[in-house]
């Protein structure tokens, strides 16, 4: 004879983000929340990813080890009480353990707010908030690493985001940050000094869907911190500018193994330098789903660095297998062109793959 299921044992309720850390609206914004009850509260959820990378070719980045385990990338997510959440990454490579992320969200602030505190990845642009292993590319975008270091950008403090309420009822999120300024060597153009030197940031998106099959996300972020210490006599801290762009399709009913991604950004920056000095860069990249397993991309690059004007391009192109959602394989072949007219090319082959509940990446 079989026994009654208890109801409890069917039904749990969850707040936010689940064991599996899967994400709430588009772009990572506040939801309301009311109090929950969840299995990660005595087991969080925990995941790894694996990054295998070879590479071969005239560029400096081919001067080390022709193939390298990049990282692993370990995560604890649980839902800590019905009101907030704990998120925290760990990176193992070959320059030892380090902490990506470690931060704790409150998830029912007044006004669909959500507040998190820790060391996070800064909400500067779209593409600095994912981790380097989950992005489609075995390198960073030219602009990415010469504004925002070869990590991205990541900050120690507390942010605030809330949406805002509009005529139209579209998702338009507001973030704040108030940070710890990061110094010379995380970030080529600000630098702290001392304890009291603050990183604040200010970013904007609106969440437009167009139609049932695709959406545009815009977005515009605006960092400020100090600069460098002969420069900050003057009073001067140096600002960090982008605006963004991401289109996205994929038609529910019929075309389920086709998909496209579009995706631009800007960067300009002010301030690291001299007062009147202004340097700038951008990328842009597409991936298009042809098939149930794979996709083709590309990417093109172009920078200044802080401090010249000279410009550097680039251009990548990609081919991406996916067996499963544990694993992607992709060929890459990548040309820059320095200012002088040289050109460095690079092949390579990257391997991520991962085991356990890995949440979903940002929107």
């Amino acid at each position: 004879m079989l026994r009654p299921i208890p109801i409890a044992a069917i039904f749990t309720f969850t707040l936010g983000v689940g064991a599996a850390g899967a994400q709430g609206p588009p772009g990572g914004a506040p939801t309301a929340a009311a109090p929950a009850v969840s299995a990660s509260i005595a087991n969080p959820a925990i995941s790894v990813i694996g990054w295998f990378q070879a590479v071969a070719g005239s560029d400096q980045e081919t001067q080390g080890n022709p193939a390298e385990f990049r990282e692993a990338e370990i995560a604890f997510q649980a839902v800590v009480d019905p009101f907030t959440r704990a998120d925290f990454f760990v990176a193992v490579g070959e320059e030892g353990v380090e902490i990506e992320e470690g931060f704790i969200t409150w998830l029912a602030l007044p006004g669909s707010g959500q507040a998190k505190v820790g060391q996070f990845r800064a909400d500067f642009g779209k593409f600095n908030r994912t981790h380097p292993p989950e992005t489609p590319f075995a390198d960073r975008p030219l602009a990415a690493a010469a504004f925002l270091g070869e990590e991205g950008l990541t900050v120690t403090g507390a942010s605030l985001s809330a949406l805002l309420p509009n005529p139209a009822d579209l998702y338009w999120e507001v973030v704040g940050h108030l940070a710890a300024a990061p110094d010379a060597q995380e970030s080529p153009v600000f630098q702290a000094d001392r304890r009291a030197d603050l990183f604040a940031l200010a970013r904007t998106s609106l969440f437009v869907p167009l139609g049932e099959g695709a959406d545009l996300n815009l977005g515009a972020s605006y960092a400020n911190a100090p600069a460098r210490e002969e420069l900050r006599a003057d009073g001067l801290h140096a600002q960090l500018a982008t605006g963004d762009l991401t289109f996205r399709w994929k038609n529910p009913r019929r075309s389920i193994y086709r998909s496209f991604l579009a995706q631009v950004e800007v960067l300009g920056e002010r301030g690291s330098h001299t007062d009147a000095e202004r340097y700038t860069g951008g990328f842009a990249y597409a991936l298009y789903q042809f098939a149930r397993q794979w996709k083709v991309g590309a990417r093109y690059d172009w920078t200044e660095s802080p401090g010249s004007h000279e410009r550097i391009r680039g251009a990548l192109a990609l081919l991406q297998y996916k067996p499963s959602e544990f694993s992607t394989l992709s060929l890459q072949a990548r040309r820059v062109r320095e200012p002088d007219g040289a050109e460095r090319d690079a092949a390579f082959f990257k391997w991520t793959f991962n085991i356990g509940p890995h949440g979903a990446d940002p929107y």
